[in-house]
């Protein structure tokens, strides 16, 4: 996979890993980059980072949780954030998201799920989910989904994985 570099149009190509103890170190020493979420409270669960295969640096961060069975079979992409420097109008790197949300794709397809993958948005998130990545909302609401939760489908997980990944 490749991220570009906004400043000079280069493609950079950049890796997914599973976050290790050292990781969420670095990610508590330097909280700035990564404010938006207590990732430290996600240790136990099944945390990645994205980096560029030249660089230690964490650009990316993303917790899935398997869902498998209970009538859902599906990966929920449970909290994802793109380092500082790398949001909005003065970011270094532009697909970092993108290339989170299609590694979720991928493990959905690798654990048998036909590619389904939802999250659960903030309330301002869900138009962009929906027009960058092909997310559709479904309004099941719930105490604890009081939003409704957002859904990729086979055909979209292929799309966004043929795109961001292959």
């Amino acid at each position: 996979m490749v991220l570009e570099e906004i400043s000079s149009g280069e493609q950079v190509e950049a890796t997914i890993e599973p976050l290790n103890l050292n990781d969420f170190k670095v990610i508590k020493r330097d909280k700035s980059r990564f404010d938006s979420f207590n990732w430290n409270a996600y240790k136990s669960r099944e945390v990645y980072k994205l980096r560029l295969v030249s660089d230690e640096t964490i650009l990316g961060l993303m917790c899935l949780t398997d869902h498998p069975g209970e009538g859902i079979d599906a990966i929920e992409i449970e909290l994802l954030e793109v380092s500082l420097e790398n949001r909005r109008g003065n970011r270094k790197f532009a697909l970092i998201a993108g290339c989170l949300i299609a590694f979720a794709c991928r493990e959905s397809f690798k654990r048998g799920y036909e590619g389904w993958v939802f999250l659960k948005p903030k309330t301002y998130l869900k138009e962009h989910y929906s027009s960058k990545y092909g997310f559709v909302w479904v309004p099941i609401k719930t105490p604890s989904q009081p939003e409704g939760i957002m859904e990729l489908n086979t055909n979209n997980s292929l799309r966004l994985i043929k795109r961001y990944i292959d």
